[in-house]
């Protein structure tokens, strides 16, 4: 099993306190950490002499491994891990992991949290668990042995299989992933027991998808694309910031519907210490929260047909009716990306 973590920064010492804070684990299951700094040029040197490898990259990397493609790549946004992500794929990773560098181990903050073991939750949900699904829903409350008439006594519940499931997506104690406007008006965030969550994604409905804790199987990665935000390559505004792991989340949930895949949402928990501004969020915000209420349903109305991932994230983006340059231009950079594998 070779797994690696992306994680971007862009600042040394947040990167570095990563480093140590997660360098026991790494090095215990031989973890391939790989570092995106969104810079033009790295800009400080990253201490390799540790058990687990570590793959420093900037801008000059996406420039010389894509050419004429590395537009697709956003930068000045945490958009920028796509390319990582790519990077873990060259590298044949069996799981890939998606960290922020203000993300640390939990158990480093909160002791004998259970079910907490980060790798191993994370292995253990796309490879070894298996999952039941509630398959009939009663129309009362199942209290008392009191039950509707016509609701089975037997089969209430499917049996998910690990074969089916592609995704996990981990959660967060300190810090929760709130919008800039919830980060605005809480002073105090609620105690983490009030907001964890285990559960499988239900066909048919979405989720909010947060790319700093993330692990998915190899195979999904041609459609982890991380979207236009922040600027491009030569830091032009794109125009829309802090929805890319989202809006990446609609489209995969779409996909993987279709294509029978399962995702799984919950454990493992992260210690987040927000080293981002909420008034500059909010206002990375503002622009794409209007197209977010009404993305969802345009990708819902697709009706796809195709057979494999490669070509569902095709044709998705082909039947996709939302008009305007921004989404001609990412309908063009999703082809570009989906090439390169």
């Amino acid at each position: 099993m070779k797994i690696s973590v992306v994680v971007p920064t862009i600042r040394e010492s947040s990167i570095r306190r990563f480093i140590g804070e997660w360098g026991e684990i790494f090095d215990k299951y031989k973890i391939n950490l790989i570092i995106i700094e969104d810079n033009p040029i790295k800009s400080f040197e990253i201490n390799k002499n540790l058990k687990f490898p570590i793959f420093h990259y900037s801008w000059e990397d996406i420039e010389k491994d894509l050419g004429k493609d590395s537009w697709i790549i956003p930068r000045r946004t945490s958009a920028i891990k796509s390319y990582g992500f790519w990077k873990a794929y060259q590298m044949k990773s069996d799981m890939i992991i998606a960290l922020d560098d203000d993300c640390y181990p939990l158990e480093n903050y909160i002791k004998n949290f259970n079910k907490n073991n980060f790798i191993k939750s994370h292995y253990d949900a796309l490879f070894k668990n298996t999952y039941r699904e509630i398959k009939w829903v009663s129309t009362i409350r199942l209290k008392d042995n009191i039950r509707p008439r016509g609701l089975p006594y037997k089969q209430v519940e499917d049996i998910i299989d690990p074969n089916k499931i592609i995704l996990n997506h981990g959660l967060w104690a300190n810090v929760p992933d709130f919008d800039a406007i919830t980060q605005l008006k809480f002073k105090r965030f609620p105690r983490i027991e009030n907001y964890f969550i285990q559960q499988i994604i239900p066909v048919g409905k979405y989720f909010p998808m947060c790319g700093m804790n993330l692990a998915w199987k190899r195979e999904l990665t041609p459609v982890m694309y991380f979207m236009l935000m922040g600027k491009d390559k030569n830091e032009k505004p794109w125009g829309f910031d802090r929805f890319d792991d989202i809006w990446a989340g609609i489209f995969i949930k779409k996909i993987c519907d279709h294509l029978g895949f399962r995702i799984v949402s919950g454990y493992p928990v992260i210690w987040h210490d927000r080293a981002s501004d909420p008034y500059k969020n909010l206002e990375k915000e503002r622009r794409g929260i209007k197209i977010n209420e009404y993305l969802w349903k345009e990708v819902d109305r697709v009706k796809l047909t195709k057979d494999n991932l490669k070509d569902c994230y095709r044709e998705l983006v082909i039947k996709l009716k939302i008009k305007g340059d921004y989404f001609k231009k990412l309908k063009k950079s999703v082809n570009i990306w989906i090439e390169l594998f």
